[in-house]
């Protein structure tokens, strides 16, 4: 179902290869499949993105020597084990662990898709989104509601990127800088270019692979 990089390996203060990918990729749809469709038909997709994420953290923790970020805006969201006695300063922006940042990915202007429908045909460009513009460092998924069961299509991931070699250019002006808005810095091509490059794993169905090549210049097909 997933193409997939057989040589990933990071160890970002502890070891994620490939099996721990694939076994916490795998473990986050079956959650995303277990909640009644009623949730993801009122809730918006910013908030689906962010569950996917957490989900997507506690499978990657779980299955290795890293631990969830206790701090709600803490940095980065997977850290190291040996920062359980860290404190919230220093969890608040630790020198190891690894960032993790979810999309559902931007669309045709007018396509109305509601939860339930595939986006992949309506999909226009993926950009992943940080509070700054220092994350150098990150694991980009990318979801869609493409997972059948019961006449609905469920939310699952369809692609994981990473690069560890970002830097300040390739993320845009910060935005919501004035006012109650959150601040934000949306990945520019660049960026997108390294993670791209980086791919971790791709959903090998309903022309995915051919998207992401094209929206981020993955060197693959979902024939290879």
């Amino acid at each position: 179902m997933y193409i997939v990089n057989k040589a990933f390996l990071i160890e970002p203060g502890f070891r994620i290869d490939v099996e721990c990918i694939e076994e916490a990729l795998l473990a986050t749809n079956l959650e995303l499949l277990s909640l009644p469709p009623s949730l993801y038909k009122c809730i918006d997709y910013k908030t689906v993105s962010s569950m996917v994420g957490a989900l997507f953290c506690d499978a990657i923790a779980t299955r290795s020597d890293g631990i969830v970020n206790p701090i709600e805006k803490g940095h980065p969201d997977i850290v190291p084990s040996t920062a359980s006695s860290a404190s919230e300063a220093q969890l608040r922006n630790y020198p190891a662990g690894l960032e993790v940042k979810s999309t559902v990915g931007n669309i045709i202007k007018g396509a109305n898709l509601r939860a339930g429908e595939m986006r992949i045909k309506h999909l226009t460009g993926i950009t992943w989104q940080a509070h700054h513009r220092e994350v150098r460092e990150l694991m980009g998924l990318v979801w869609d509601f493409w997972n059948l069961k019961d006449g609905f299509n469920y939310p699952g991931i369809t692609g994981i990127f990473y690069s560890s070699d970002l830097d300040v250019e390739d993320w845009g002006a910060i935005s919501g800088t004035t006012g109650r808005n959150t601040k934000v810095s949306g990945m520019l091509k660049s960026g997108k270019d390294k993670m791209g490059k980086g791919w971790v794993a791709i959903l090998s169905l309903g022309g995915y692979p051919e998207a992401f090549s094209s929206l981020l210049n993955t060197p693959l097909r979902a024939n290879e």
